[in-house]
């Protein structure tokens, strides 16, 4: 056993020196008595008795047990402590053994000095081995404890969870049964190998391999292994014979020691005298330490510690190179030498530092010529401490690629020499606080030519230009920015405007006026502006104007720059005067009059005289000191332009109001215009104030700079470039020069955004006009632009209809627009009072009775004088004429008027023959709405009566008078198989909810006794439940399938017996249509009598397959093998050879001539010891016997278990049945047959009104009786199709019953109730199978349950809504259906009407045509006679031929021509049939809609039965709507096709020359006749949209439309068409009369032609016959022609016919 553990272990040859080594294996209990520990041993405290359960038979078969004294061979062998376990090969090794006392839970423990390899552990029990126990073990001293494996006879109650194997892996902890039976009763082993053979291990000594290494041991008995009397004789003797017991224990591993050493020593303590201990002190190599090796010895730490693997020793070491004597090791040293080396010498001495002492100490280097190990290998270095870095250190060691050279002093920057002691050129003054060594402070930015050399005595530095200091560090005043630029520094170059001086020296910046930013003072702060030259403006509509002058206002258009400012202009006259108030100017200098303006007129004006007036003299002081009072008055031309300036500026100071006059003096040519001066005007727009730059100081200084600014700003002509209203960019020079002016001007920079008509307060940089909001205008968005009004956070507004008012303009106050006539309202967008239609107003038409009407569509609003309605007619309930004015709207008498309380009628009217009044009643009322309608009941005659619905659950036919009692409501006339006053409950013989009219016996016929159906769809049933009298062995409601245990329903005689064999089927129940039952795996038959295909053997019995016999014949070889292996006797082989010894000593007794005294006695002795084998035998023979009643016991209830199994079985079958039945009935199609039923009755319900909208044609009414007969047979054969298609759903369920066989009930649950059915019913909140609530109904489903059940009743819900809203559809229909039904029937009248006057001129046409061919016939006769006889003269017959050939057609070539021309126009204007369709669009668009309603409306999720049965209803109800439509277009193409062929038989009988004037006049007539053909196409389309319409929403209602038309239009198609044939074959036979005429004709010419040839007439005649042949082509092209213009006609006329 030990070999197979140890057969994967290194080799041991090769030592440690060449890899990992091991000490040898042994047994780690020997040595160790102390450390081993039992929780239990008998006999501590006093003496125990004990039994053997293998001495029962003898004399003495229970003994003592004392274990307080040590174990003695000799004087105290009834001690049985634990160290007795431990192997010691000596003699008396059976007769010392370890006991418990009689507990179930005992373990034994044992603790070890150290960490140990365990390998694997024999234990050899003295009884029986332990039912249940564990080993476990500790790595860390028995702090953690981990399971090695279990042992149990039964694992699955001993230790339940726990797997049994097999092992896959060392890690596994499984469950192992083999070392756990009761047999053997006494030196039983137990083995457990660590390391499994099976698992397939590289190194068992492995770091990975954790399972070997262990500090404690630890065994647990859980078990006991009994005979069973313990249960049921609790006496303590019983007991006394159960206990653990255990000869030996061995417990095989090796010290510990990672593969670093071979042997181990004795730990400190621990004495060396037992022979085979295994001590636990490794003795390490590979340079580690510990008890397991565990560390690496001192000054071996280069590497971390491992574990030697295989021939890889991972020895510890460590480098110092002779400087040190201890190292450590650093794992993070480690991991940055990528894994090579970890190890820190410790305290490097001679000079030396790193991890192995390999460099010198600062302020030392390496001696290229000793050796790294030396100890004078550092020498120190000789570097001058002031002027060397680094306090004088210098280079460690040589490295050429680095510049290093070994002792080379380093200097600081201005230091040089080979010990770094003096100064460089340039720089003086070394020092050991000085970074540089030595100074020089100058600035190489301030220095000539970038030189920071200073003089070498003094130090002082050479300064650029414009550069200052000692070390040349300071820009001179006014400049700043120190650097390398030539002159070293720059000129400030602030703004002479934004700025207020010069700027900072440090940073550059400039102090700037208020709100100016940046560096130069250039830009403004968020917000802010420059203002522009004419910033200073003035409108000339806010000016005091003068006589004559007026504001002429004008409309911004978005779309166009404005050319003008403010809101308009001043219209000045010649002589008008305006007047500009001036107080806000913020700088006094001189400026520049702008005055703005539109000329209207051809020539200039010549004079416009300004005058400024101050507010009084102006001091000499003062900025406008020297003006004169000349310079206030100034004289200027209006030249044709925009604007001017006069050349003359304006001086005005700052904070003074002035006044300036402008005085319109005189136009240049009053002659010129027709009217003389008088009527010469101008536009003034504004005037503004722009500042004249010469006058400035920043422009006048006489400074260079002021100069070059004065040259650039006339050069650049920036005074020009604000003048004009719409000016061009502005140039960047110009911006910057004006910038400054208006920082001068205005002392900084502006920004006055108003806050409410501005976006926001940021404006534009240049000029400051602000962002607008809608229609706002003005730089500072303060005003409304011309027109608008309501100035606010919004803008301002102004919406005038373009309708209504003259001008989009509206008054800035009040917002009122400028109304056109008929307009009203503030933005002119309405009509006046009693007027509507705008902009087109007209009065309101309300008869007088109301003083308003809707503005949009003229209904009249508040009608008084009982009338109502679009125009005040009178109102529902009233009757009269309104136009005549009030009190003639008079109540109607139904039988009351309105509010009488007996007013039962919608409206009522006073027909105008007899002058009787007629009430159009509400539903339920009749006569004068003072009776009760069929259906309803009640007195409606007395006050306060009223009709009511009959309350019958609609089960009565409501157009029978008798249906129901008129007086009471009681119900006479039930109908749908229901009785009762209500006929709320069913017939006799019939089930159902008579409200639902669904009462019916749906039983099955196969399964129904044969006396209670009448036929195979007719079956009785009880009233009560339903419940159909079945046939014998069938069940169910409806008698439908088998009872459990038989099947075959389809022999209509009842169900069979499955008959299946008890023994070899699963259950007893079998296919319910084949009678297989399902049988157990090697039986089939039907009944499982046989054995299954490929199986062998006696049904009765068993059958097998010869796969199974060839595996029990390798098992039965494999018993053998075994049985060969071991023996027969196992355990008891010992107890036989002692008994084999003893017969062998009593045979040779027995056999001995001479037996002695002695020998008798020890024959006696042998027989007695031999007598055990009876009584064993008997006991052997009893427990057979008891074996074989438990055996019996559990073959009995191994039978009630298969039969629970297959209850279980038959339950889970029969469940799947019932639901897949339910499925069954769900899609079954008892729901189409009451939904045919359903439709039976409301085809009889549109019967009678059908027989009211037709009374006086009974041949619908036949018709539709024919109809619903035919219903009724198909309702018949569906039925016969319904009974086929459920024999066939009921045969599928053999495959069905086959794959239901896998299905879980807990699935099954889980599908249908929404949880799985594990759970008890109480806990479970969906249910499931055989659950009920606490009324006792049963549970399945519920909230958040989502299950088939749940599902389904959602769905049930959504299908009665969907009811509901059929219902209502139905009911919105209803009215519409019958007015459709109306215009089919007036449709097919005038269909009717126009057929007979087709026919009607076919007759008379015919006639016509027979009386032109009798007179023609009868004038060939005349000529053919006068030239057969034979007193005929030539000059005769010449005569009479000239007098043929004088005949001529009527019309001439160009008539006819013209003609045909005509009847192509009216062909084509056919292609408006388009413009028809086009028209008809949107009804179909509408009917596309209500159909897509209607669909909505059917829409029932979930509900596939009733979605089937509407569907199926709206393609019937499609069907029919098509056939309908088709009926229509027939009839339609039948009656045009009527009317071509007739006027082509006109057409074609046009031959006869004496008819073709009617020919004419028919061409002409058939042109009326197509344009009637399209009004009544058009009206057709119209009819056919709206017939499409209605049948779209009354899906349910089309089969009775269907009915109505194809009855009614199919007989007036029939008589049509006989009549068009029989007409037609009339027609036909006067044509072939008339083409025989025109043979008769041809060949009276021909004899005509033979005379005159007599005659010697042959030229004239020839040419006579040319003309004759010519017209005769022309006529034959023309009939041609007309052919094919009539068949083109046809065929549009068919095309048009049959457009959807």
């Amino acid at each position: 056993m030990a070999t197979g553990a140890l057969a994967q272990e290194p080799d041991h040859s090769h030592g440690c020196a060449h890899g990992s080594c091991y000490p040898a294996t042994g047994d780690l209990l020997v040595g160790r008595e102390k450390n081993l520990k039992a929780s239990s041993t008998c006999g501590m405290r006093r003496k125990e008795p004990y039994c053997i359960v293998s001495h029962l038979q003898d004399e003495k078969k229970c003994f003592e047990c004392d274990s307080r004294r040590p174990y003695d061979p000799v004087y105290n062998t009834i001690n049985h402590r634990i160290e007795n376990v431990i192997t010691t090969f000596k003699p008396h090794r059976k007769k010392s053994w370890w006991q418990s006392e009689n507990l179930s839970n005992v373990f034994i423990h044992l603790d070890l000095e150290a960490e140990f390899h365990f390998t694997h552990l024999i234990m050899t029990f003295k009884t029986f081995r332990p039912a249940a126990m564990l080993i476990e073990r500790s790595a860390d001293f028995g702090r953690t404890w981990q399971i090695y494996r279990y042992f149990a006879h039964d694992c699955a109650s001993a230790f339940p969870g726990v797997s049994q194997g097999p092992l896959r892996n060392i890690n596994d902890v499984i469950c192992e049964t083999r070392y756990s039976d009761i047999e053997p009763s006494t030196e039983g082993e137990v083995i457990y190998r660590v390391l499994e053979p099976s698992i397939r291990i590289k190194d068992p000594y492995s770091p990975s391999i954790q399972q070997l290494k262990i500090t404690n041991l630890r065994v647990n008995f859980t078990k006991l292994h009994t005979l069973g009397d313990n249960l049921l004789d609790p006496r303590a003797e019983i007991k006394e014979k159960y206990y653990y017991a255990m000869y030996e224990l061995v417990v095989r591993g090796n010290c510990f020691c990672y593969g670093h050493a071979s042997e181990c020593a004795p730990i400190d303590g621990i004495k060396d005298d037992r022979e085979g201990m295994v001590h636990g002190r490794c003795v390490c190599n590979h340079n580690t330490k510990g008890l397991n090796c565990e560390h690496c010895d001192d000054f071996h730490n280069d590497l971390p510690w491992r574990p030697a693997e295989g021939r890889n020793t991972n020895a510890c070491k460590c480098i110092c190179n002779g400087h040190s004597n201890s190292c450590h090791f650093d794992m993070a040293v480690f991991l940055s030498t990528g894994n090579i080396s970890g190890g820190v010498c410790d305290d490097c001495q001679h000079n030396t530092m790193g991890r192995n002492c390999e460099t010198c100490k600062p302020f030392y280097y390496k001696d290229p010529t000793r050796d790294i190990r030396d100890p004078r290998v550092c020498v120190a270095c000789d570097c001058d401490p002031d002027g060397s870095e680094n306090g004088g250190m210098c280079d460690s060691h040589t490295e050429p690629s680095l510049g290093m050279v070994g002792g080379q002093c380093r200097c600081k920057a201005n230091v040089e020499g080979p010990r770094c002691d003096r100064c460089k050129s340039g720089f003086f003054g070394l020092s050991a606080e000085n970074l540089q060594g030595c100074q020089c402070w100058c600035d190489n930015r301030g220095t000539v030519s970038g030189s920071s050399q200073c003089d070498p005595v003094s130090g002082d530095c050479f300064c650029k230009r414009l550069v200052t200091g000692r070390s040349c560090d300071k820009c001179l005043p006014e400049h700043w920015a120190l650097s390398h630029d030539l002159n070293g520094c720059r000129g400030c170059e602030c703004d002479i405007g934004g700025a207020l001086d010069n700027c900072s020296i440090e940073n550059g910046q400039c102090n700037c006026r208020s709100h100016m930013t940046g560096r130069q003072c250039t830009q403004v702060e968020s917000g802010y502006f420059f203002m522009a030259l004419d910033h200073f403006l003035y409108e000339a509509e806010s000016a005091k104007m003068g006589q004559g002058c007026v504001l002429e206002t004008r409309e911004h258009q978005p779309s166009r720059p404005a050319t003008w400012t403010g809101m308009g202009f001043a219209r000045v006259p010649v002589g008008g005067t305006l007047e500009f108030h001036i107080s806000d100017l913020p700088y006094s200098m001189e400026y520049d009059l702008l005055i703005r303006y539109e000329a209207q007129m051809p020539r200039d004006w010549e004079e416009v005289r300004i005058t400024v007036i101050r507010p009084g003299p102006i001091p000499t002081s003062s900025p406008c000191g020297n003006t004169i009072p000349d310079d206030d008055r100034i004289s200027v031309s209006l030249l044709a332009g925009a604007f001017v300036t006069p050349s003359q500026p304006v001086c005005l100071e700052q904070g003074v109001t002035y006044t300036l006059r402008f005085e319109f003096r005189r136009y240049q040519d009053g002659n010129y215009i027709l009217n003389g001066a008088a009527d010469a005007f101008v536009l003034v727009d504004s005037i503004a104030f722009m500042p004249r730059h010469s006058s400035m100081e920043m422009f006048n200084g006489g400074d260079p700079a002021s100069n070059i600014r004065k040259q650039t700003y006339d050069r650049y002509r920036c005074h020009e470039g604000s003048k004009s209203v719409t000016r061009p960019l502005m140039s960047d020079t110009c911006a910057k020069l004006i910038s400054s002016m208006s920082a001068i001007i205005n002392n900084g920079a502006l920004c006055n955004c108003d806050p409410q008509g501005s976006m926001s307060s940021v404006c534009d940089v240049r000029g400051g006009q602000c962002r607008c909001r809608p229609n706002v205008i003005g730089r500072r968005c303060d005003q409304c632009a011309p027109g608008t009004y309501g100035f606010g956070p919004s803008g301002c507004i102004c919406s005038c209809s373009l309708e209504g008012s003259v001008t989009r303009l509206c008054d800035k106050f009040t917002g009122q627009c400028q109304c056109r006539p008929g307009a009203f309202g503030q933005r002119c967008d309405g009509c006046q009072a009693g007027h509507w239609g705008f902009p087109s107003c007209r009065p309101c038409q309300c008869n007088g009775h109301a003083d308003h009407c809707d503005q949009r569509t003229g209904v009249c609003v508040n009608c008084r004088d009982n009338t109502g309605g679009d125009k005040c007619d009178c109102a529902s309930g009233y009757y009269g004429n309104p136009v005549l004015g009030s009190g003639h709207c008079r109540p109607c008498p139904c039988p009351d008027g309105p509010n009488s309380g007996r007013h039962f009628a919608a409206s009522c009217y006073q027909d105008n023959r007899n002058r009787q009044i007629i009430c159009n009643c509400n539903q339920g009322y009749t006569a004068r709405c003072d009776e009760c309608a069929p259906g309803y009941y009640g007195n409606p005659s007395q006050p306060g009566g009223r009709c009511q619905p009959c309350q019958c659950n609609n089960n009565i036919d409501m157009s029978d008078m008798g249906a129901c009692d008129r007086q009471t409501g009681e119900c006479r006339k039930c109908l749908y198989n229901t009785e009762g006053p209500s006929c709320g409950i069913c017939k006799s013989g019939y089930f159902g909810d008579a409200s639902r009219r669904n009462c019916r016996c749906t039983c099955n016929f196969l399964g129904t006794e044969r006396s209670q159906c009448t036929d195979r769809s007719d079956c009785v049933c009880q009233r009560a439940t339903g419940q159909c009298q079945c046939l014998p062995n069938v069940v169910g409601l409806t008698c439908d399938h088998c009872a459990p245990n038989h099947w075959n329903l389809a022999s209509g005689k009842g169900c069979e017996s499955c008959g299946c064999d008890p023994h070899n089927s699963v259950t007893s129940s079998c296919n319910e249509f084949t009678g297989q039952c399902q049988c157990r795996d090697g039986f089939g038959g039907k009944t499982c009598t046989d054995c299954q295909e490929n199986f062998w053997g006696d049904p009765r019995t068993q059958c097998r397959t010869w796969q199974d016999l060839a595996v029990r014949t390798r098992s039965l070889a494999d018993r053998a093998h075994e049985i060969q292996t071991t023996g027969l006797t196992g355990a008891y082989e010992k107890a036989f050879r002692d008994l084999e010894e003893k017969l062998a000593k009593a045979q040779g007794i027995v056999n001995a001539r001479n037996a002695t005294v002695a020998a008798v006695t020890i024959l006696m002795e042998l027989i007695e010891d031999l007598a055990q084998i009876g009584e064993t035998t008997d006991t052997l023979n009893r427990l057979e016997g008891d074996l074989t009643i438990v055996q019996d016991t559990n073959s009995e209830a191994s039978k009630e278990l298969s039969s629970l199994e297959r209850e279980a079985r038959e339950l889970n079958l029969t469940s799947e049945q019932l639901h897949h039945q339910l499925d069954i009935l769900k899609n079954s199609n008892f729901l189409a047959y009451d939904s045919i039923r359903s439709s039976y009755n409301k085809s009889r319900d549109a019967e009678r009104r059908a027989n009211e909208s037709t009374i006086t044609r009974p041949s619908t009414v036949s018709q539709s009786a024919d109809t619903r007969r035919r219903t009724e047979r198909l309702i018949s054969s569906k039925k016969d199709d319904f009974n086929r298609k459920n024999a066939a759903n009921k045969r599928s369920l053999v495959e069905l019953n086959t794959r239901v066989q896998g299905l879980d009930m807990k699935k099954i649950n889980e599908k249908v109730c929404g949880a799985p059915g594990d759970a008890p019913c109480g806990e479970s909140p969906c249910g499931g199978a055989g659950c009920r609530d606490d009324e006792g109904n049963r549970h399945c489903g519920g909230l958040n349950c989502n299950g088939a059940v749940a599902l389904a009743d959602n769905a049930l819900e959504r299908a009665k809504h969907a009811e509901k809203e059929l219902n209502k559809a139905v009911g919105e229909v209803q009215g519409l259906f019958i007015k459709v039904v109306a215009e089919a029937k007036t449709k097919a009248e005038e269909a009717k009407g126009k057929a007979q006057a087709a026919l009607d001129k076919a007759t008379a046409t015919k006639n016509k045509v027979e009386r032109s061919n009798n007179d023609l016939r009868d004038l060939i006769k005349q000529i053919k006679d006068f030239l057969t006889e034979e007193g005929a003269d030539p000059d005769s017959i010449e005569a009479v031929a000239n007098q043929v050939l004088e005949l001529s057609i009527p019309a001439s070539p160009l008539q006819i021509r013209h003609l045909a021309d005509e009847i192509k126009d009216r062909v084509r204007s056919l292609s408006n049939v388009d413009a028809i369709l086009a028209q008809t669009q949107d009804d179909v668009r509408k009917a596309e809609q209500l159909l897509l309603d209607a669909k909505r409306a059917h829409h029932a999720e979930g509900v596939k039965t009733a979605a089937e049965t509407v569907k199926q209803a709206l393609v019937d109800a499609k069907t029919a709507q098509t056939t309908a439509e088709k009926a229509i277009a027939k009839a339609k193409a039948d009656i045009d096709m009527t009317e071509t062929r007739l006027a082509q038989i006109e057409s074609e009988t046009s031959h006869s020359e004496q008819d073709l004037n009617d020919a004419v006049e028919r061409l002409g007539s058939l042109g009326l006749e197509i344009n009637a053909l399209k009004t009544k196409r058009a009206n057709n389309s119209m009819a056919a949209a709206r017939a499409e319409e209605t049948a779209t929403m009354a899906r349910d209602k089309a089969n009775e439309a269907k009915q109505i038309l194809d009855g009614q239009l199919t007989d007036k198609y029939n008589e049509v068409q006989q009549r068009v044939d029989t007409k037609a074959k009339v027609v036909q036979d006067a044509k072939k009369r008339a083409e025989s005429l025109r043979d008769e004709a041809k060949e009276l010419l021909k004899d005509a032609q033979n005379k005159l040839q007599k005659l010697a007439l042959e030229k004239n005649y020839e040419e006579n016959q040319r003309r004759l042949e010519g017209k005769a082509r022309q006529l034959d092209g023309l009939e041609d022609k007309m052919r094919g213009i009539l068949n083109d006609i046809n065929k549009q006329i068919q095309i048009y016919n049959t457009c959807q």
